[in-house]
């Protein structure tokens, strides 16, 4: 509360008036009478002197401020002759520190005429320590401002500059432009493309607008010769707190040697990469010329093989079919003939079905796969290569060690299986001249089954282990054609597994092959169909003659009613008439008019009900056509092409 030194006769409201008007004013007050006596003061001056009600009252003005650090005898003395002294800085030692307070002594005149003075004060230490902070921040960015290497312009909404840095003042120097039409007028911008840019173009000016410019390059005219430079230019436009722009900066980079720079780099790129381009076209040209003599020597490798083998295999069905002719009356050697001719044919098949896996490595659509188990194939192998082993090692001791273990089920086609390990006992025993040991394990988790040949032989180079699959490569010189192993990787591929090798050179080989564990409950292959069979109505396609005929005869021989074409055109037209009834169609694909799978979607959406078969001796497709429920591969075997046939009855 403020404590009010009056006359005895002064009403007591006055008082409390004077007394809440003190406490209201926001500034240290204290009044002093003509005698220069403390006469009233308020909560601030208190608090700014340390003095209390009790100590204030009564002082002389010249002890009224005790704890102020300067002398302000010369002030009172002012105000005392009737002139105002105003905003007078005095540093005051207060309990929280030291305080600058902006002092005022005013003469104040009572009815009198008796003369007394009103000082306030007003603590302005804090706004005094923002001033010094700004001022030094000021400072502070004004030096980095005058430091930066790159020319900054600050405008205001005018286009008037505000503030330029030294880089930018040296740059125009002595022209000193003042707005940014002056800019824009000395530095005639345009795009590295050629196109001058109008002052309204100008990346400050678009930042006027209220748009952001980063990393825009410009080619300006600098310097007294006005020499052309190239500037990278970053603006930005300025805003209050009410997110009006106020004015923008603008930020440029010379980048005329990093421009020339980029420009010798890519040049120079642009002729290396010709002459790389020249280079590789020459290498290609030698690569392909190469690749091709590779490429017509293993032809010729693989035709002299296929070629040794489909001999094998006519040679037996020449004779048998002479034979055949010779016993023509006698049944019994008739049945048997017939039966050495299906195999060798199935022989000669299975040699024309190795170009095939060199092409395409993917399990094939419609091989009749089955239940394998690795284990006793092994067995197999053993009992069918054993007669030989004496022979291969080339006379010397063979032993043999066995870790099989009971069902290594794999899903798979047993003739491949069975030629992957007959190759690699046969490679085993070629690699042992002399004898030594063979050793074949099998091995089987959840999830995968594996067979392991292993020889002690005399084992594989790092380069040859890595070009052991590779088709035609051999170490054998002309005793080997390079098949073998490649046929073994081919299998693997098809049974959706892998090969492996490991092979030290004076101590062996192993050769492993693993394959995904067969899953329970396959389904059965297709059985033959007992007799009577239901009599179907064909229609056959095909344009090789004397296959039309031969399946013609085969099927009609079954009991079914075939009508044979040897294209698609007739097909169509069969299809197309309703009063021509059919149960099946088996197609060709190669047609002389056109593709068996065409055929083949045209016939299930003309008749959704038919039953469609694919006979073909190309590689069936990749992904199995909806439209076809079943694909044989030829020569196709006439118990699988009855059983299919019957399967839709």
């Amino acid at each position: 509360m403020s404590t009010l030194d009056v006359a005895p006769d002064a009403a007591s409201t006055e008082v409390a008036r004077l007394d809440a008007l003190l406490e209201a004013v926001p500034l240290a007050v204290a009044m002093f009478d003509g005698e220069l006596k403390l006469i009233a003061t308020n909560a601030r001056y208190r608090d700014l002197t340390g003095l209390d009600a009790a100590q204030a009252l009564g002082r002389s003005i010249y002890d009224a401020f005790p704890n102020a650090l300067a002398d302000l005898t010369e002030q009172v003395d002012i105000a005392a002759g009737g002139v105002p002294v105003v905003s007078v800085r005095v540093p005051f030692q207060h309990r929280g520190g030291r305080r600058l307070v902006e002092a005022t002594f005013a003469p104040l005149a009572d009815a009198r005429g008796s003369r007394g003075i009103l000082f306030t004060g007003s603590d302005v230490t804090e706004r005094e320590e923002l001033r010094e902070d700004l001022a030094r921040s000021v400072a502070q960015l004004e030096s980095i401002f005058d430091v930066l290497p790159d020319s900054v312009r600050v405008v205001d909404t005018d286009g008037g500059t505000v503030r330029t840095n030294a880089q930018a003042q040296q740059e125009h120097a002595p022209a000193k432009p003042q707005t940014l039409r002056e800019l824009w007028q000395l530095d005639r911008p345009r795009t590295l493309a050629g196109v001058t840019l109008f002052v309204h173009e100008h990346p400050t000016a678009r930042a006027l607008r209220g748009e952001r410019v980063r990393g825009e390059t410009l080619e300006v005219r600098r310097g007294a010769g006005a020499t052309q430079a190239v500037i990278e230019v970053n603006s930005n436009p300025l805003f209050d707190a009410h997110r009006r722009v106020r004015g923008a900066v603008t930020v440029e980079r010379d980048v005329t040697e990093r421009t020339r720079l980029q420009q010798q780099v890519q040049t120079e790129a642009e002729r290396l990469e010709r002459m790389v381009e020249e280079r590789t076209g020459e290498l290609l040209a030698l690569q392909e010329a190469a690749s091709r003599d590779r490429r017509l020597a293993a032809v010729g490798q693989l035709a002299a093989g296929v070629m040794h083998d489909v001999n094998n295999a006519l040679n037996p069905i020449m004779a048998a079919a002479y034979l055949l002719e010779m016993n023509a009356e006698n049944p019994t050697a008739v049945r048997d003939y017939a039966v050495r001719i299906a195999r060798a044919a199935e022989t000669g098949a299975a040699t024309a079905a190795r170009v095939g896996r060199f092409i395409r490595q993917e399990p094939l659509l419609g091989s009749r796969e089955q239940t394998v188990d690795l284990s006793l194939m092994v067995e197999e192998v053993v009992a069918m290569t054993r007669p030989l082993w004496q022979e291969r090692a080339k006379g010397g001791l063979v032993r043999l060690e066995e870790s099989l273990v009971p069902s290594a089920l794999l899903r798979g086609i047993a003739g491949e299986l069975r030629e992957a390990l007959l190759n690699l006992v046969q490679n085993s025993l070629d690699a042992m001249a002399g004898g030594g040991t063979l050793r074949i394990r099998t091995t089987a988790t959840v999830q995968e089954v594996s067979v392991s040949v292993s020889d002690t032989g005399a084992g594989m180079s790092q380069e040859v282990r890595e070009r052991a699959f590779e088709p035609f490569f051999t170490t054998k010189g002309v005793k080997g054609t390079g098949l073998g192993l490649a046929e073994v990787y081919g299998i693997a591929r098809r049974h959706r597994g892998r090969a492996e090798i490991e092979s030290t050179p004076g101590e062996g080989t192993t050769v492993r092959l693993i394959f995904p564990t067969a899953t329970v409950g396959l389904e059965p292959a297709l059985e033959v169909p007992t007799r009577p069979r239901a009599p179907r109505r064909i229609l056959l396609v095909e344009d090789h003659v004397d296959s039309r005929e031969f399946i013609q005869a085969l099927l009609e021989t079954d009991g079914h009613s075939v009508v044979a074409v040897s294209n698609v055109g007739e097909a169509r037209t069969h299809l197309d008439d309703a009063a021509f009834l059919l149960d099946v169609l088996v197609t060709d694909i190669g047609l002389p008019d056109g593709s068996g799978w065409d055929l083949v979607a045209f016939a299930r959406e003309r008749r959704p009900t038919l039953r469609i078969g694919v006979v073909t001796g190309w590689e069936p497709r990749n992904e199995q056509d909806p439209a076809c429920d079943f694909t044989l591969r030829k020569p196709v075997g006439a118990v699988d092409l009855l059983s299919q046939i019957a399967a839709g009855a």
